[in-house]
């Protein structure tokens, strides 16, 4: 019963930090930098500004779809906001 305790209340100390902007550069929109940006908005509570360089070599219907996923990702920060360059 421990054990399962401590698995659910897994702390991050993201939580604690500052940070009011993450530059992001080379983001190729695969499942583990999604994973890790859901993760990043989610705890983050200071972040203000998400700078992203996206690095996608296929069509623009894939860019537009990637851009659009991570624009939709809840973020623990109200004001921060994502943008692509």
């Amino acid at each position: 019963m421990m054990m399962m305790m401590m698995e659910e209340e897994q702390v991050s100390c993201l939580s604690t930090c500052r940070v009011k902007v993450l530059e992001i550069s080379g983001y190729g929109g695969t499942c583990k930098e999604l994973k890790q940006m859901r993760h990043f908005l989610g705890k983050l509570k200071y972040l203000e500004t998400v700078k992203i360089s996206l690095q996608i070599e296929k069509n623009d219907n894939y860019r537009q779809r990637v851009t659009n996923v991570l624009k939709k990702l809840p973020r623990l920060s109200s004001k921060c906001q994502i943008h692509f360059f």
